[in-house]
């Protein structure tokens, strides 16, 4: 499998999860207008209990199967493959029956413990979605260890289809009975998107079943054969770090709720203050630092099964090769991204959320305008987790972020605690956690994948070709801003301008070459389309 592959499969998981992310935010849109604020609220103290036990479940799972299986398929063992998949297969299924009862048993006590009973109808509603996000979880890690990226990206797309049409029917039809209801309907509706979504991979699993089970039959029978206890062994321990890693970003978000709220009270600012501040913060300005990684993920994910094919075969020079091409493609979505967010931080705010005062949308900016730094971090991080855990070091990234947490529960606490400073505290310990552990997950890269660290490419490439954009952007907003008089359409021409800018200016210094465009989908047609006009280099 070339490096083509690895780039191919990210842009197929980058473009299913872009459409997933605009699903979903159509979903929010309409739901909002069905069940309320009240019933919203509902939702919102049901999704974030779920969403941790599903974390507990599956985050780290499907990193271990896609991993094992792609060593197993590069050592020409499809046998030893299938057999992961069917061990992962019941152990995610029994993970996926007794985190479903947990959710489902004691959904009074966590109805009771968030001081609103009316959400035990909402967590019943969700709770089944566990077991088959799990199954699906099995199907997605065999099918991404095998580079077959389409089965995870439809799946992506299906839940969300789903959730937007049967949860939005479900939610109008139970609305009448109360705000409960309604928001437990919404869940249901995501509960039975789940189960869609799982018969899609089953579909696609039986449709390739002959093919698949042909390599199998075609593969030698291994010397001796491995216990299904130990290949449990081997999948918990990549995937326990990797949830540990995982589950580490939540639990700060759960202590920020705590410190932040009290911190600010503590040097005088109300109950009703705080909360405003906070939910600036988390619903207005972390959701946009999210929208890069959709691609950085993907790349992610593709990219642990392709530099574990690497390692098992000791194939170091595909290694710097894959890293190389992995970091270079996350700078070049990560840095124009968080100059676009610094530069037009207030006038996105007031674009998406139109009836937020002028005032708030302005501290709100300005808390984007902080966390847009972090985006470049927070991109690095992924890609270099991916890496990392590719050649068997799936636990130094968990340390990494974890020191990073720790410096940033320690900032938050400190800065929220000065007047002049307050929740702007919160935001600047969260790039400081990412700045951390991005700089120690790119020193174990150099270290462990043996990467070969170019200034020139990695960062002074990147900073022309963005510091310009960035400049160009500033400028079209305000010179726009003064004839049109128009936020909306200002800052949507400074957009367009700066992405024209930037891929001007890519080429203009060599930031991507020949051989980087050759690995990508298309990649042929675009070179030579490109040569025709001069903008490549070799």
């Amino acid at each position: 499998m070339g490096k083509k592959s690895f780039v191919k499969g990210a842009a197929i998981l980058a473009v299913a999860g872009l459409l997933a992310k605009l699903i979903g935010a159509l979903f929010r849109i309409p739901l909002m207008n069905i069940i309320d604020t009240e019933g919203m609220g509902i939702y919102q103290l049901a999704y974030p209990i779920y969403a941790f036990l599903l974390v507990i479940s599956t985050a780290g799972i499907p990193t271990a199967i896609s991993k094992l299986v792609s060593e197993m398929v590069t050592l020409g063992d499809q046998r030893g493959a299938y057999k992961i998949f069917r061990t992962s297969f019941k152990l995610l299924f029994t993970i996926g029956i007794v985190t479903s009862l947990i959710l489902l048993v004691f959904s009074p006590l966590f109805a009771k413990l968030q001081s609103n009973e009316s959400s035990v109808y909402a967590l019943m509603a969700i709770a089944p979605a566990l077991f088959f996000v799990s199954l699906m979880s099995a199907y997605r890690g065999y099918f991404q260890g095998l580079q077959f990226m389409t089965p995870t990206a439809l799946s992506q797309i299906v839940e969300q289809f789903g959730k937007l049409i049967m949860g939005l029917v479900f939610a109008s039809a139970w609305i009448d009975k109360g705000p409960e209801y309604g928001a437990a309907g919404a869940l249901l509706g995501v509960t039975l998107s789940e189960v869609a979504a799982l018969a899609l991979l089953m579909g696609m699993f039986k449709r390739n079943r002959e093919v698949l089970f042909d390599k199998i039959r075609r593969s030698p029978k291994p010397k001796y054969y491995e216990s299904e206890r130990s290949l449990i062994r081997k999948i918990l321990n990549i995937a326990i770090p990797v949830t540990i890693g995982a589950s580490i970003m939540p639990i700060v978000n759960l202590a920020d709720s705590v410190i932040v709220i009290n911190r600010l009270k503590a040097v005088g600012y109300t109950k009703s203050q705080a909360t405003s501040l906070y939910g600036m913060l988390t619903g207005g300005a972390n959701p946009i630092i999210s929208f890069p990684t959709i691609f950085t993920v993907a790349l992610a994910m593709s990219l642990v099964p392709a530099i574990s094919e690497s390692y098992a075969s000791k194939d170091w020079k595909e290694i710097r090769n894959r890293s190389s091409v992995g970091i270079k493609l996350t700078l070049f979505i990560g840095m124009p991204a968080a100059m676009g967010m610094a530069v037009l931080s207030t006038p996105i705010i007031e674009f998406l959320y139109r009836n937020m005062d002028k005032a708030k949308a302005v501290a709100t900016g300005e808390l984007l305008s902080i966390l847009a730094v972090g985006v470049i971090f927070l991109t690095l991080i992924q890609t270099l987790t991916a890496i990392l855990q590719g050649v068997d070091k799936v636990i130094v990234p968990v340390k990494n972020l974890a020191t990073g947490a720790i410096f940033k529960i320690i900032l938050t606490i400190v800065l929220v605690g000065i007047p002049e400073i307050n929740v702007r505290g919160a935001a600047i310990g969260t790039v400081v956690c990412y700045g951390i552990a991005a700089i120690l997950d790119f020193a174990a890269v150099i270290r462990y994948a043996r990467v070969d660290f170019s200034i020139v490419d990695f960062i002074l490439k990147p900073a022309i070709a963005t510091g310009v954009m960035g400049i160009c952007v500033s400028m079209t907003y305000g010179y726009s801003f003064n004839i049109l008089g128009s936020n909306i359409k200002s800052t949507l021409l400074s957009i367009v301008v700066g992405v024209i800018i930037y891929i001007i200016m890519v080429f203009a210094t060599g930031m991507v070459r020949r051989t980087d465009l050759e690995l990508m989908p298309k990649g042929d047609k675009l070179v030579r389309a490109l040569d025709k006009v001069g903008l490549l280099k070799d």
